[in-house]
């Protein structure tokens, strides 16, 4: 083993081959605006290999001097710049301008205080000192370029993603080998053999790595791998600089003790600390779940979560929006991620489909039905999760194994798919539009979006629960005016039908003809009013002074054919109302029948016309059959409850009662069983 690790220039000119063969497939295949920046790397492992290959007399120490120091910063700058440029992007705007800064004085500061070193080692003080500056420095390039690979990874969009990660991971095994020998240097002043044949094996897979991405991708473009929307940097490079200053801290304790023994404890304690950081940084999973603990239980939370509920409860409920609440209620929800536009989708009581009904900021309007099974829908419902569909491709796993919608293919800027849920019922969903699938969200704006989905539900199903209601109000309206015109029409069949029937008996009579002539122009004209009243909706007719005694004894001579007939008793023979009388008269004769019909036919039906200050009382009193007071309660004045079987609609009472109280007037009734009933109606009178 000893002898083969004193074979120095096989390590190194295996490597130096690898990264020959890079460079000549890059020459020969091509490429985009990446192949300067992978045919630098690719020269600079050559010189490094072959660099290392002739100077290195042997491989049981490892320790900087100036020119070394700058070759192995020069390798570290070809792989600095590949990664950068790809989390730059062809437009630069991938990557915050603060963090581009920070790196160009980052490497300014490298390069000038290498200088300064290289110079004072020059003048021939402090070199010893130089080797510990030299590995301190290499080692802080080494750890950046680890938290960019790191970075990289992350930032990886769906599309060619397994090049971009090869070529963040062949960064990381470049970078984390190179932290590796450098921090073991740093602590014990020199880097084992056996580390370095680590870092020399390393970086010759690193090379490959690249290879195999260059075989995958030859034609490379900036704008297929860099994500449009820049991500944090901070969670990557941080804990690199805390790995640095762990080991400067450690340091002064190092150096008093066997160089062999803090060799060993130095490789033990990097592999022990740095292989679960490398494990966290490049793990999206562990990553995400690290990200979430630290947030809810060390940082500040990132939302105002009373201005943010503010907000939603304005841009619902505020009576100045104009806008339908379908539509406000997609913006409620885009807001809080900064969405662009969205779609809502919804499902009717009588439905079992879920259709879009609403869109905003868009032109999309999709003509597809979802059906309530579908798996996408059961899942989000059952876990009340928020779909997102890029994370959805990225890794199904969190999903458990969920295909993307087959819908969602058709609106290629569907990113998140926001559940509204009310009672444990998935009454619709928001579909939110995304400029790029790298939008990722955090636990707070999902716990947001999870909570405002459900007021949002609750909203949307008050809301359509009011449309439903108006819509009923609208129905019974109608029935209520339709059964209006329907008992009209009844009595006007019966008065045509008692005429006719009278025909026969009387059709040599010039008196009966006469009638007959005016009650069939009178029924013309009831049929015409309701027509009109059908045309415009409205069952009130044009009302007038009406002296009562007029109307009382028009409604009483329709009625006279019928037995007992009714005696009338006027004591306030001027008194006058407005109203429509020709419906006035109609209710009237329909309570005065009613009341012949619960009398027999030697008993007595009496209408009084009285004054009682400033109102007019008409009593309708029989000696019939009476009424119990719980049926005068519950079930006389109630629509469509007859007592008469199929000869009767039970609107008339009801019609009475509306028509008296809506001309200002009240209806009441007094009656017991066996001792007859007493209508009485109160109307203001005109002066």
């Amino acid at each position: 083993m000893t002898e083969l690790l004193g074979h120095h220039v096989v390590w190194y000119g295996a490597s130096g081959l690898v990264y020959a063969v890079f460079a000549v497939g890059l020459l020969i295949r091509g490429g985009g605006l990446l192949r300067q920046n992978m045919l630098a790397v690719a020269v600079a492992g050559i010189v490094w290999s072959g660099y290392f290959a002739v100077t290195t007399g042997d491989l049981t120490v490892y320790r900087l001097d100036s020119a070394t120091f700058f070759i192995e910063i020069l390798f570290m700058l070809t792989w600095f710049a590949l990664l950068y440029r790809l989390l730059r992007g062809p437009y630069r705007q991938s990557m915050p301008e603060t963090v581009r800064r920070s790196l160009f004085l980052f490497w300014a500061l490298v390069l000038l205080s290498g200088a300064v070193i290289a110079w004072f080692v020059y003048l021939g003080d402090g070199s010893a000192r130089a080797v510990s500056y030299y590995h301190i420095i290499g080692l802080g390039v080494a750890l950046m370029c680890f938290g960019l690979s790191a970075q990289l990874n992350r930032d990886a969009p769906i599309e060619n993603t397994l090049t971009l990660h090869s070529i963040a991971a062949a960064g990381g095994v470049f970078a984390g080998s190179q932290a590796l020998l450098l921090g073991v240097a740093t602590l014990a002043g020199s880097g084992p053999s056996l580390i370095l044949i680590v870092r020399i094996l390393a970086v010759g897979g690193a090379g490959l790595i690249l290879l195999y991405a260059v075989r995958r991708r030859p034609q490379w473009s900036l704008d297929i791998f860099v994500s449009p929307q820049a991500r944090a940097y901070l969670p990557r490079l941080l804990p690199m600089l805390v790995v640095l200053i762990v080991l400067l801290a450690l340091t002064p304790l190092t150096r008093t003790l066997h160089e062999a023994y803090v060799q060993s404890l130095a490789g033990l304690l990097f592999v022990l600390v740095g292989v679960p950081i490398a494990v966290l940084m490049f793990s999206e999973n562990l990553s995400a779940r690290l990200r979430v603990f630290i947030s809810k239980n060390f940082l500040p939370f990132r939302f105002d979560y009373r201005e943010e509920w503010l907000r939603l409860i304005d841009t619902l409920s505020s009576p100045e929006q104009r806008v339908p609440l379908p539509e406000r209620s997609i913006r409620a929800v885009a807001q809080i991620v900064g969405a662009p536009a969205g779609l809502l989708f919804w499902r009717g009581s009588d439905q079992e489909s879920y259709w879009c009904t609403a869109t905003w900021n868009t032109r999309i309007w999709p003509d597809f039905e979802v059906r309530h099974d579908e798996p996408a829908l059961r899942f989000m419902c059952n876990r009340q999760w928020i779909l997102d569909t890029a994370e959805l491709d990225r890794d199904p796993e969190l999903y458990d194994g969920l295909r993307r919608p087959w819908w969602t293919e058709q609106l290629p800027d569907a990113l998140l798919i926001v559940p509204l849920i009310s009672n444990e019922e998935l009454l619709g969903f928001t579909v939110l539009f995304q400029s790029s699938s790298a939008f990722r969200l955090t636990f707070e704006e999902i716990d947001l979006l999870r909570t405002s989905g459900r007021q949002v539900a609750a909203h949307l199903a008050q809301y359509e629960g009011d449309r439903q209601l108006a819509e009923a109000q609208q129905f019974e309206a109608f029935n209520r005016l339709t059964a209006f015109v329907m008992h009209d029409l009844k009595n006007l069949i019966a008065q045509q039908s008692l005429m006719v029937k009278n025909a026969a008996k009387h059709k040599d009579n010039p008196a009966f003809f006469e009638d007959a002539m005016a009650t069939i122009e009178n029924s013309v004209a009831r049929m015409n009013k309701l027509l009109r009243q059908l045309k415009s909706g409205d069952t009130s007719g044009p009302t007038e002074r009406t002296l009562l005694s007029d109307a009382l004894l028009g409604a009483i001579g329709s009625t006279e054919n019928h037995k007992p007939e009714p005696r009338f008793e006027n004591n306030g023979e001027s008194l006058a109302v407005n109203i429509d009388r020709e419906r006035f008269t109609t209710v009237v004769a329909h309570l005065i029948r009613n009341a012949q019909e619960a009398t027999s036919a030697d008993g007595s039906v009496i209408i009084r016309l009285n004054r009682d200050k400033d109102a007019a009382i008409i009593r309708i009193e029989d000696d019939g059959c009476g009424m119990p007071a719980d049926f005068i309660r519950n079930r006389l004045f109630r629509p469509f409850d007859s007592t008469k079987g199929s000869k009767g609609m039970g609107i008339g009472a009801y019609q009475a009662r509306t028509f008296v109280v809506d001309a200002g007037g009240s209806l009441e009734v007094e009656s017991e069983p066996g001792h007859g009933t007493v209508v009485v109606i109160r109307m203001p009178m005109l002066a």
